[in-house]
């Protein structure tokens, strides 16, 4: 009989329920691998929240050049935790602009008119002047840069995510995307981090699987994980 640990990749579904659901779901299955050490966690997908939730586990285990140390099932069970914690509305500010916000784009949805006002009038072009006024007084106000500055999330989140020990990173990290000006399918793949990608996965296993892969990188997190009603679309190269 042949002792080996099965293969696990686990895909994780996009939506902020769903990611709510996944954290918790995420963090038994890390603490079971710790604990029993049943199987091998080989890869990890997501898109939108399922993007973050996949991101921040396997950020926890990839190990980082100048902390020879780091990289560990605990790191990725605070890692994942701490983000999420992080994400979620702390100060009456936040509170606030959180109950406002759902309200808004619940009206926006079905279409029905608050406080007698159309739902419309409460929308804001994430790329339009008073949107950006709009955040940057929320500021003035106490919320916080990282809860409504996605870069400065992810930057906080992952600050050593420049110092990756790429080669020796245990999983693969798969995050979907579309390019909107072309309509091209994009995955932003850790394989083509490795120097001369390591050999592997120069190709896409199934033919048009994706149309276009790409480094990872924090602004393919970010392009993952807008929500186009609140955010302007991230611009990478040329898409």
């Amino acid at each position: 009989m042949v002792d080996f640990a099965p293969k696990v990749a686990i895909a994780c579904q996009g939506g902020g329920t769903h990611a709510a659901f996944e954290v918790g779901v995420l963090t038994e299955v890390l603490k079971d691998m710790e604990a029993r050490n049943r199987f091998e966690l080989v890869g990890f997908s997501g898109t939108s929240a399922g993007a973050l939730c996949a991101l921040m586990v396997w950020y926890g285990l990839a190990p980082k050049k100048r902390r020879p140390e780091s990289g560990s099932i605990a790191e990725a069970i605070k890692s994942i935790n701490s983000f999420w914690d992080w994400f979620a509305a702390s100060t009456p500010a936040e509170i606030m602009q959180n109950a406002f916000s759902h309200l808004a784009l619940t009206a926006q949805e079905q279409e029905v008119p608050v406080l007698g006002i159309n739902a419309p009038v409460f929308g804001l072009n994430p790329r339009g002047v008073l949107s950006h006024a709009f955040l940057a007084e929320l500021q003035r106000l106490g919320v916080r840069k990282e809860y409504i500055d996605f870069d400065a999330m992810l930057t906080k989140a992952c600050p050593e995510f420049d110092d990756i020990d790429w080669p020796n990173v245990p999983a693969r990290l798969l995050l979907g995307a579309s390019e909107i000006v072309n309509g091209v399918e994009t995955v932003f793949d850790s394989d083509c981090n490795i120097p001369d990608n390591g050999g592997k996965h120069t190709e896409a296993s199934v033919a048009h699987r994706w149309r276009q892969r790409l480094p990872l990188s924090l602004r393919g997190v970010a392009a993952s994980g807008t929500l186009p009603a609140v955010r302007e679309a991230e611009k990478i190269d040329d898409g």
